[in-house]
């Protein structure tokens, strides 16, 4: 019998990134302007995921708080998170999100991976 001593969270990589808002919180603590813009979701798990979107932030200096609108499959998600990296690719930004996830969106998020990955449109990375 094999122990499973993985201590982090599975990373789902979806095949096709999902386009969806996101909005600029605050940068070190002071709240910024609630302005849409426009993200493609790369990956997620349960404590995170990576984003793209065509604006260059300065996350190693600032701690940026991000909130995001999200329909993963059928039932829509509002979360917050932190930004921990980016890095440019091919004339667009990815960035790593640490979430902040509230009590009751842990299991609405795990069951919303389920269903994804029922349909095939999630690999475990």
């Amino acid at each position: 019998m094999s122990i499973n001593l993985r201590r982090e969270p599975f990373r789902y990589t979806l095949k096709e990134p999902i386009t969806f808002e996101i909005y600029i919180i605050s940068i070190n603590g002071v709240s910024a302007p609630h302005k849409p813009i426009q993200a493609e979701l790369i990956d997620i798990s349960r404590s995170g995921c990576q984003l793209s979107f065509p604006l260059s932030l300065h996350v190693e200096s600032n701690e940026i708080r991000i909130g995001m609108n999200l329909l993963l499959f059928e039932d829509p998600l509002d979360l917050e998170g932190t930004l921990r990296w980016g890095n440019e690719e091919n004339e667009t930004w990815h960035y790593g999100v640490q979430l902040k996830i509230q009590d009751g969106n842990h299991d609405r998020l795990s069951r919303e991976l389920r269903m994804l990955a029922g349909q095939g449109r999630i690999m475990v990375k």
